[in-house]
């Protein structure tokens, strides 16, 4: 299931299973309530995932655009917390910085796998310049890394091989110390 809203907090759209996307409007809702009311609250449009995933006529896939998972992170707490964790590791590549991101997620918000959305959404909170192809550095990190495995609808959960790089290898140590 596809939903887009727009609150007075802003216009937010959701993908995922219909319990999934039923839970994101409800906390956005229920947030954007306490806002002060700049705009009115529209329906939400339902739209099927069926028509979105066409392929355009030379084949190829039109690439979707991550979404800003505005529940996400919802405390400052949270934010430093993830940006302590992320400085500790200093993950020096993309691959990397997806492991410590991934599983941060795991770890504190007992998330068992990560889409491109919740890293295009923590690549910004930490302010960091996001890879050209997100879905990519996943394919990467597992056919060369080993670091994640795929489960259904694009997600990526973090193996115990990635685990343990991020928990026993990061930080790398300095060049010319042992």
């Amino acid at each position: 299931m596809k939903a887009k809203i727009t609150t007075n907090a802003g216009t937010f759209e959701f993908e995922g299973d219909d319990d999934a996307v039923e839970k994101q409007i409800s906390a956005v809702l229920s947030i954007s309530s306490t806002m002060p009311s700049a705009a009115p609250i529209s329906p939400v449009e339902p739209s099927s995932s069926v028509s979105q995933k066409k392929r355009s006529s030379s084949g190829k896939r039109s690439a979707s655009q991550p979404k800003m998972l505005a529940t996400l992170l919802t405390s400052k707490e949270e934010v430093d917390s993830l940006r302590a964790y992320y400085d500790a590791k200093k993950p020096t590549t993309q691959i990397e910085i997806f492991a410590v991101l991934t599983l941060w997620l795991k770890t504190n918000k007992d998330m068992a796998s990560a889409s491109v959305d919740e890293m295009w959404t923590l690549y910004k909170v930490l302010g960091l310049r996001q890879p050209k192809n997100l879905i990519q550095t996943f394919r990467d990190g597992k056919s060369k890394k080993s670091y994640f495995e795929s489960s259904d609808g694009g997600r990526y959960f973090i193996t115990s091989y990635g685990e343990t790089f991020v928990d026993h290898d990061l930080p790398a140590p300095a060049k010319g110390s042992k």
